[in-house]
């Protein structure tokens, strides 16, 4: 992942980091952009503009209220704008561009990011016994009743694809298994 201000004559935000978490981001899974830096001057409010890029064609934009984005009114001086975009299962994995601009109340630009980064598939490695539903500590009794840890759905889609590679299950049941991952 990389990252670059747009325009370099904007004063009012002064980037000074992106963070992508996860990095390379997978598809299928929310991923989640940070933006800091310093802003000159308090904003009441303002809207962020949002374009992604495949092979440098725009393929989705959005716009969305600088509010939700961050805490407002925004104080002159630190300032972080949090991102969160899940990235759809049928997004092809390869290189992508993401545009933001910050806008203020009256629509004038105060900032522009670019960050390329790279999309990947899921990792479809195995995982050992010990994730398997009911093993390892907490047996997925960490969050809300019923809920299933992470390392336990991977067990379960695991076990599910070897069940359907000896025939044990039907095409059916093999896709409801998957919709559980």
């Amino acid at each position: 992942m990389s990252w670059t201000p747009c325009d370099a004559g904007l004063t009012a935000f002064e980037p000074s980091s992106v963070v992508l978490t996860p990095d390379p981001p997978v598809i299928g899974s929310p991923a989640t952009f940070v933006i800091s830096g310093n802003i000159g001057n308090e904003l009441q409010g303002g809207s962020v503009d949002m374009t992604v890029s495949f092979s440098g064609l725009p393929i989705y934009s959005s716009t969305s209220d600088l509010c939700t984005k961050t805490t407002c009114p925004v104080p002159a001086g630190p300032i972080a704008i949090t991102i969160v975009q899940v990235l759809p299962p049928i997004a092809p994995p390869g290189d992508y561009g993401l545009q933001v601009v910050a806008r203020g109340p009256d629509g004038s630009e105060l900032a522009c990011v670019n960050v390329a980064f790279s999309l990947v598939l899921p990792s479809t490695s195995r995982t050992s016994s010990t994730n398997s539903i009911g093993s390892g500590s907490g047996g997925g009794t960490g969050g809300a009743a019923g809920s299933v840890g992470a390392e336990e759905e991977t067990g379960v889609v695991v076990a599910a694809a070897e069940r359907a590679e000896e025939g044990q299950l039907s095409r059916k049941q093999r896709m409801g298994r998957r919709e559980v991952a």
